[in-house]
């Protein structure tokens, strides 16, 4: 099942873990084969010394006396190749694309990715005669958690039951990375060499045994025709605001000050109650929705808020980006551009929070400065004139906290703000915010080793009803998984224990049973914005979420990236004796989401309605619901 799939019913009612690559780049129904049958190697021929045999419906290799391929007899140029592996020692590998080389007669070329052994996470050109046996190898590439090389994406995820599951996608020209752009050997060739384009695939085995499943290959060049129709579920009413990409970002509040909501994105007030009028807040640019990073890849606007910063009964705009965060002053109703002052230098964090953290009861911005081993998480504070630098409040040691998942809540319960984080929380100290460094606890809401593979908006929320605070994240924002940890105590000591809301593949069997048990026709990938919101009147906070569409444009063509951009809620269900479930709902099927989702009554009928703005454009999805009674939350 792709990470994306959607029923029609659905829509009618760890530490080798890297960046994801998509389950199916031309979207769900592109030609995928399995070209082992589980049951004999037709198709398939030796080349070298290895042994190759089929046992127990796997592919069984094994090597004493040299390398060796198991080599496919079709060939295949952009694909996705997604398998199952087990060994313990084996120095194993896959070729892709071995052709006759142009260089040196009677040989192939090929590119080479190791998977298991020394050369495990590792790309590689490779020449070799007609027995297999190589005659050279320049390497390419260095794999590492946050990048992968021109024209190819690899993932090995390990599983619980001691296999590990390979995706690889070639797309495109598979070149050696240019310089600046990290993960490439110093011999690398120069980055205009482009490697093999059209071969066959095969798995090489040079010590060891290694037993293979479930090989699945995806010919990326025979997309199916068509594209699914938008559609909005029912209970819900979809407005568009624009179909500019402005914005990452978008908030709620009343910025004309006739007492009625407006939505505030990019450039741009859309005033409520029909959301036809507009004010414009600064000079609008738009932004290519896949183009180069040159081009304009990210907008200049990946989080704000609104929010009266300066105390004079208008709502101000605060808006984020990497460069830091610039405050708009409301001109009080006067037709101009509004006043902006840059607050903050570089927010590192792709999730920031604006909340009161020190208790004075204003709001400060919970955000990272620095970046790897030097991030510093802290908050920003106002002074009395907001329009000038805001201080920095350190709260954490420099160290690589990473820019992912970000969040707030009283986690001890001794009545103050605590900031949580995908490598832990840290607990305020007593005698005061702004009292010095906080102390850590190094609770990991993640699964991946790496910091930097953490979810989006972090929540703490007493889930089960045992009046314990509990923590609710998704579990990468570039990849898959939802997530919530219940909070449990023995001895004074705080423990937390992990549960399964959607597909998580780092999960244990247990951590997965509550998913399991559930419904899985909802699943997607690149949950980059949560929010907490009682959607239903229940009284119980549910999760609204979506897909972040596209999130690093046409230049990392990973996660999932072509798969429906959904936007989905997530009801909580308390059972008996302490159980939960989250039951899924879509929302819609197209729009998506960027950096940041708001939910907030817009339309005064006292139900939470949902917002968002990504590459798409910018949408409010009124909540039509009869049973709720609505409340509103971050």
């Amino acid at each position: 099942m792709s990470r994306a799939t959607l029923s029609l019913a659905a829509l009618s009612c760890a530490a080798l873990l890297l960046m994801r690559p998509s389950a199916a780049a031309q979207g769900p129904h592109a030609d995928t084969a399995k070209p082992f049958n589980g049951s004999s190697l037709a198709g398939w021929h030796p080349q070298g010394a290895a042994q190759w045999r089929v046992a127990n419906g796997e592919i069984v290799g094994t090597s004493t006396a040299g390398p060796g391929w198991l080599v496919l007899d079709k060939g295949y140029q952009d694909i996705i190749l997604t398998f199952a592996f087990h060994c313990s020692t084996c120095d194993a590998g896959v070729v892709l694309r071995n052709a006759p080389s142009p260089s040196t007669p009677n040989a192939t070329s090929a590119v080479y990715a190791g998977i298991s052994g020394p050369d495990a996470l590792t790309l590689y050109r490779i020449t070799m005669d007609p027995q297999g046996k190589e005659l050279d190898r320049t390497q390419l590439f260095k794999w590492t958690a946050r990048q992968n090389p021109p024209g190819m994406q690899m993932s090995i995820t390990p599983q619980a039951d001691g296999w590990k599951q390979v995706h690889i996608q070639v797309r495109g020209d598979v070149t050696a990375p240019a310089a600046g752009r990290g993960g490439g050997a110093a011999a690398a060739p120069a980055p205009q060499e482009i490697y093999p384009t059209f071969g066959p695939l095969a798995l090489r085995l040079s010590s060891g045994e290694m037993r293979v499943k479930n090989v699945t290959v995806t010919d990326l060049l025979r997309p199916a025709a068509g594209v699914a129709p938008e559609v909005t579920s029912p209970g819900f009413r979809k407005l568009q605001l624009t179909d500019r990409f402005y914005s990452e970002g978008i908030s709620a509040g009343d910025v004309n000050h006739d007492g009625v909501i407006d939505a505030v994105t990019g450039p741009y007030a859309y005033l409520g109650p029909d959301f036809t009028r507009s004010i414009e807040i600064y000079p609008p640019l738009t932004y290519s929705i896949a183009g180069p990073r040159q081009a304009g890849l990210y907008t200049d606007n990946f989080l704000n808020y609104v929010y009266d910063f300066n105390g004079d009964g208008w709502n101000d705009y605060l808006k984020i980006n990497f460069n830091g965060a610039y405050l708009y002053v409301n001109p009080k109703g006067e037709s101009r551009h509004w006043p902006m002052f840059q607050v903050t230098d570089g927010v590192s964090s792709e999730t920031t929070q604006l909340a009161d953290i020190d208790g004075d009861g204003k709001a400060e911005l919970l955000m990272s400065t620095g970046q790897g081993a030097n991030r510093v998480v802290g908050f920003a504070k106002p002074g009395a004139d907001p329009t000038k630098r805001w201080t920095f409040v350190p709260i954490s040691e420099k160290g690589d906290w990473g820019a992912h998942g970000y969040g707030y809540g009283d986690v001890n319960g001794d009545g103050k703000i605590e900031i949580v984080q995908g490598s832990g929380w840290w607990e305020q100290p007593a005698a005061g915010a702004a009292s010095g460094l906080w102390k850590f606890h190094a609770d990991k809401f993640r699964r991946a080793a790496d910091p930097f593979l953490a979810g989006a908006d972090i929540f703490v929320y007493d889930v089960n009803g045992d009046k314990l605070p509990d923590v609710i994240t998704s579990q990468f924002a570039h990849g898959p998984g939802l997530t919530w940890y219940e909070q449990q105590r023995s001895g004074g000591e705080i423990t937390w224990k992990m549960h399964t809301i959607m597909d998580s593949p780092e999960a244990t069997p247990e951590e997965r049973k509550s998913w399991e048990e559930t419904d899985k026709s909802v699943a997607f990938t690149e949950l980059h914005a949560l929010s907490l919101v009682d959607m239903d009147g229940d009284g119980l906070k549910d999760i609204v979420t979506g897909k972040r569409w596209w999130s690093h444009g046409i230049e990392y063509p990973e996660n999932d990236r072509d798969d429906p951009a959904v936007m989905a809620w997530f009801k909580l269900v308390r059972k008996a004796g302490g159980q939960v479930e989250f039951v899924p709902h879509i929302i819609n099927n197209y729009v998506g989401l960027g950096c940041q989702i708001a939910t907030a009554d817009m339309n005064g009928d006292g139900k939470p309605d949902v917002l968002t703005a990504a590459r798409k454009g910018a949408f409010i999805f009124l909540n039509t619901r009869q049973t709720a009674t609505g409340s509103s939350g971050r």
